[in-house]
């Protein structure tokens, strides 16, 4: 046993689940506490991880030392560690993994690993290598070339993955030496340099009189910090008067000025105004839903709350209230919204009431910019936090109260890296364990949320009515087959197109939704229907007009139009199918005059994009906002009247359970963008399929109607919220192996859950990705808990026999979706 008293347990961001012990010195054992960041040494690589555990004996022989410890208190506190252990277990991922997506980027950095040639090397010594080591020798080549360079750069450059045997070889041999530098640090604050007079203000219009000859650039710049108050940035004297840093360096030693650092903090709104809030006046059901949200947060104690509000009901006057009695009682809150886009209204709403105690998080920000809300958040001085997903691991003092804002989002599900967890979930978990409120608000609850006020679990408070009693909107469904059958074969309907005329003449506003991007969804050959697919993914290009690009939207795989067909040669090639592109070039040919907007993900990929869209059309600058799904989320537009949906069957058509449920939500929200001022407002649908529940029951804003409709599918079924659901993805680029080792799984969670139902497995309906083919099973049981366990013994069980190089594995606790 290591002669340190005590021992750290440290979880490392790595797919491994489980802890590592390290020692500590005396020195570091003073200071040590869970939730520090530490230094330590894992087999060849040096990372950063976090203490999760303190321990006065260890057994194990031969433990590594804790390297360094970086933080003096801790970046996690006893709450988020406890958050991230629920996350690592209940969605079955290292407890790592759950740290590393609880905290910043920049945080847990690994160190990079450096390769240099011992020496230069001649083309005959490389040759010679290569008779007996030719991959090593084409290694050595490169590394040569080079002279220094990073092993993930290697791996990069050279297109390899098993690259370690070979540089250890190389090494042995001594043509090259392998070394671990530090882990790069967090983004760390910015600081500004400001230059101040240090002379009296008479003696400083001397010295401009002295150098006003010699040196005309120090004179100007004693000048301008004259007529300044004694005091500039630097940056303002290299615009004020192009004053270099050499001018300055120059009158310091003269003892004129001084430089001197000044912390920044990167504020991503410094340059938005904040109005003064409106005032509110709450209306009856706000005042009752208020009864009873107020005194849960007096009394500080874990309430579950679903806000069931239609669209316009004034859900954000109730958060905004809740906010208001959590800082009374002393505590913080976290605001969670559903898309990147609604953050800018969100921050609008909430600074024009709290001002500067708003911190915003989301991953639009800068790293720097983030980092520094994130450190605003843990110092205490930003108490209410407004941000997407990853905002619910804020670093918040003294939770109070988290709002989850259209709780049935799918945006709120982590679909890539693990965890894939649901931010409304462990939202409601934080809340438990900080002895905090949630409230899960929306107008189109999951059926999920919805049974757990009908179980007890969750307090419903509903509001019924719109503000100042606004009506809803009306909805009128066009039968696309009879538009085709009356000889309409456009994009819109007749109806559609006056109404469309109309409003632009009345000088009001217009949202159309259509569910797809891109100008056509594929390119068909007239003569043998071949469509052009992706060479990677098991799907069809979509055609770009901006960039006349074939795209596709799974690896981005880019090629031009062709000009013929690759299986016959014809050159009779069509695109077919509508995307948001192609809606816009038709608005601007059927009204020319009309300035449109468009909101997809072509259009926001630029930083703040999402803002200067929603300013543009909130402050009238555009007469219709056309977009995806983007556009349906809750977006509070007064002038807006008329909302047209292109195509409601998009959603309605995927092979999915929840297909009905997300396209009732997606109708239901969209329609509820207008009549939200004085003007009222109207809701065209487009549809094949007129005579669908999700369809009827949206045209009559009835989500009493849909649940019971939905809800008696899902009991027939054994669906969620009847029963619990994990998926299990395998993909590799042996299509053969890969359905393979999902068949094995598939035997093996037969023998360790015997009371789960296993669907598949079977191809996913988009069988390859980025030259990866992907098969998938879905487990579903009454007993999550026992479900869970079965799931995870299997995979412990299967990858003990796995070459996880060649098939990879991913578990999706509480899917989604099953696509």
């Amino acid at each position: 046993m290591a002669a340190s008293s005590r021992f750290a347990e440290v979880a490392l961001p790595l797919p491994v689940d489980q802890l590592f012990t390290y020692s500590l010195t005396e020195d570091m054992a003073k200071i040590a506490l869970p939730g520090c960041r530490v230094f330590v040494s894992f087999r060849n690589r040096l990372m950063t991880g976090v203490i999760t555990g303190l321990l006065d004996k260890c057994t194990v022989p031969r433990i590594k030392p804790v390297l360094e410890i970086l933080d003096t208190d801790p970046i996690m506190d006893a709450d988020l560690l406890e958050l991230t252990r629920w996350i690592s277990q209940y969605y079955l991922c290292a407890w790592g993994e759950a740290i590393r997506t609880a905290l910043p980027a920049g945080l847990l950095n690994e160190a990079e690993q450096l390769v240099e040639p011992v020496r230069p090397y001649t083309r005959s010594e490389i040759e010679l290598l290569h008779q007996s080591a030719p991959r090593q020798a084409d290694l050595l080549q490169h590394i040569v070339s080079t002279e220094s360079v990073s092993v993930s750069r290697l791996k990069k450059e050279l297109d390899l993955t098993n690259i370690f045997g070979p540089l250890r070889a190389l090494e042995t041999k001594g043509f090259i030496t392998l070394t671990v530098g530090k882990p790069s640090r967090d983004p760390g604050p910015k600081f500004e340099t400001w230059i101040e007079l240090i002379v009296p203000e008479e003696s400083a219009r001397e010295a401009v009189t002295t150098l006003s000859r010699r040196a005309p650039k120090q004179a100007s710049c004693i000048n301008l910090l004259l007529n300044h108050g004694g005091s500039l940035a630097a940056v303002q004297l290299r615009h004020l008067g192009h004053i270099e840093r050499r001018v300055i360096k120059e009158l310091s030693d003269k003892e004129l000025v001084r430089m001197y650092e000044v912390e920044v903090m990167r504020d991503p709104f410094k340059n938005t105004t904040t109005e003064p809030p409106a005032a509110i006046t709450y209306t009856k059901e706000q005042l009752k839903a208020l009864s009873i949200i107020e005194p849960a947060v007096e009394k500080q104690t874990f309430h579950p709350i679903l806000l069931y509000g239609v669209t316009g009901s004034g859900k954000t006057h109730v958060y905004i209230r809740a906010i208001e009695k959590t800082l009374e009682a002393e505590r913080g809150a976290i605001v969670l919204v559903p898309e990147l886009a609604l953050t800018p209204q969100a921050v609008r709403q909430f600074r024009s009431h709290f001002g500067d105690l708003i911190a915003v998080l989301h991953s639009g920000l800068s790293a720097g910019e983030r980092y520094d809300s994130w450190r605003g958040i843990r110092d205490g001085r930003l108490r209410i936090v407004v941000g997407a997903r990853s905002a619910i691991f804020a670093p918040v003092h003294d939770l109070g109260l988290i709002v989850v804002d259209e709780e049935h989002e799918t945006s709120y599900k982590q679909f890539e890296d693990p965890p894939l967890y649901h931010a409304r979930d462990v939202a409601v978990i934080r809340a438990r364990i900080a002895g905090a409120v949630a409230i899960l608000g929306s107008a189109t609850p999951s059926l999920e949320s919805f049974a757990n006020t009908q179980n007890g679990k969750f307090i419903c408070c509903e509001l019924s009515e719109r503000v100042d009693q606004r009506p809803m909107p009306k909805v009128s469904i066009i039968d696309m087959k009879e538009e085709h059958e009356e000889g309409n074969w456009e994009i819109f309907s007749r109806d559609l197109m006056v109404k469309i005329e109309d409003r632009l003449q009345k000088k009001e506003q217009i949202i159309l939704f259509l569910n797809r991007r891109g100008f056509s969804t594929f390119l068909l050959c007239s003569d043998c229907g071949h469509a052009a697919n992706c060479p990677n993914c098991s799907v069809t290009m979509t055609y770009h007009a901006d960039s006349l690009l074939l795209r596709c939207h799974y690896c981005d795989h880019r090629i031009h139009k062709p000009e013929e067909c690759s299986k016959c040669h014809s050159r009779y090639l069509k695109l077919k199918g509508t995307g948001t592109q192609k809606v816009e070039e038709e608005l601007k040919q059927l009204f020319p005059e009309a300035r449109i907007a468009r909101m997809d993900m072509d259009t926001t990929t630029r930083k703040h994009a999402h803002r200067e869209i929603f300013e543009q059309f909130l402050h009238q600058e555009a007469d219709i906002l056309l977009g995806t799904q983007m556009v349906t989320k809750g977006f509070d537009f007064p002038h807006v009247t008329l909302v047209g949906v292109i195509s409601a069957d998009t959603t309605l058509n995927l092979p999915d359970f929840r297909a009905s449920e997300r396209t009732f939500q997606l109708l239901t929200q969209v329609a509820g963008r207008t009549g939200r001022g004085h003007l009222g407002g109207e809701v065209i649908i487009q549809t094949y399929a007129m005579n669908h529940h999700s369809i009827l029951t949206a045209q009559n804003h009835d989500y009493g109607a849909f649940y019971k409709h939905e809800i008696e599918e899902r009991r027939e079924l054994s669906y969620p919220p009847f029963g619990r659901m994990v998926g299990v993805l395998f993909q590799g680029a042996n299509e053969k192996r890969v359905m393979s080792e999902a068949s094995r799984f598939s035997k093996l969670l037969q023998k360790n859950s015997s009371d789960t139902v296993i669907l598949g497995p079977a191809a996913s309906v988009v069988s390859k990705i980025r030259g990866m083919f992907r098969y998938h099973l879905i487990a579903r049981s009454a007993n999550a808990a026992s479900m869970r366990f079965g799931v995870q013994k299997t995979r412990l069980d299967w990858e003990s026999k796995v070459d996880r190089k060649q098939v990879q594995l991913r578990i999706d606790v509480d899917p989604v979706g099953l696509i």
